[in-house]
C-alpha cells in the first residue's frame, strides 16, 4: 500500500509544489481509535486520542501544529506532546515535517488558545533532524514516514541505541500511525503496533 501511495506522490510532483498549510489543515482536529479497539477486541491495543491544532508559532518558518497524544481516550493521561513544523522539501519528497519538543510541556496540556498562540521558538527544543518526516501526496491525502533508518535514539531502559521508524497516512476522515523500534546492533525488535497493524484513528468532535 505504501508503494502505491509513494508512486502516486511521485506523479503528483509534476504539478505545482504542495502547500504546507494544506497538509496541516488536514491533520488538524481530534482523532480517536475507539472504533478499531471495539472491532479488534485486542487488549494489547491501547485506546489512543490524538489532537492536532494549528498554531502561529513566532520564529518558526512553516505551517505549525501542536500535537498531543493521550492514552485512555480524550480525558486520559497525556503521553506525548510535540510541535510539528511543515515546510517544502528538496529532492523526492513533497513536504518535510520537523519535530520539536516543548521546554515546558505541562503548560500546553489542554491549554487555551491564547497560551498555544503564545508559543515561540524559544520555548521549543529541536528534535533530532534524523527523526523528521517526509510527506508525499497520494490520491486521497498524504503518506508520511521517517526515512533511511536515520532516527536513532538511546533506550532509557537498556542504554542501547534503537533505530526508530514511523509511518503515517492521512485522508479527510481517517488517520493511521505505526511506530516501531529495533536495536541498532542486532536488529531485534523492541516495540511496534500489535500484530504489526497500524493504529487507525477516526476524526471525532471534542
Amino acid at each position: 500500500m505504501i508503494t502505491t501511495l509513494l508512486l502516486a506522490g511521485a506523479l503528483a510532483q509534476t504539478g505545482p509544489a504542495p502547500d504546507p498549510g494544506a497538509l496541516a489543515a488536514m491533520l488538524a482536529g481530534a482523532w480517536d481509535n475507539a472504533a478499531q479497539i471495539e472491532a479488534e477486541a485486542d487488549p494489547a491495543r491501547p485506546h489512543l486520542h490524538v489532537r492536532h491544532e494549528m498554531i502561529d508559532a513566532d520564529g518558526l518558518d512553516g505551517a505549525a501544529l501542536y500535537a498531543e497524544l493521550r492514552v485512555g481516550g480524550p480525558e486520559g493521561e497525556v503521553y506525548r506532546q510535540r510541535v510539528y513544523v511543515i515546510g517544502p522539501a528538496p529532492g523526492g519528497a513533497d513536504l518535510t515535517m520537523a519535530v520539536y519538543e516543548l521546554a515546558n510541556p505541562e503548560r500546553f496540556a489542554r491549554a487555551d488558545d491564547a497560551a498555544r498562540a503564545a508559543v515561540s521558538a524559544d520555548e521549543l527544543v529541536r528534535f533530532d533532524p534524523g527523526c523528521d518526516f517526509v510527506w508525499r501526496q497520494s490520491a486521497s491525502g498524504w503518506a508520511g514516514e521517517i526515512e533511511d533508518d536515520a532516527c536513532v535514539r538511546t533506550s532509557s531502559r537498556s542504554g542501547r541505541d534503537m533505530v526508530i521508524g514511523a509511518d503515517f497516512t492521512i485522508s479527510a476522515g481517517a488517520f493511521t500511525h505505526s511506530e516501531f523500534g529495533r536495536y541498532a546492533d542486532t536488529g531485534e525488535s523492541v516495540f511496534g503496533p500489535p500484530d504489526g497493524v497500524a493504529n487507525i484513528y477516526d476524526r471525532v468532535n471534542e
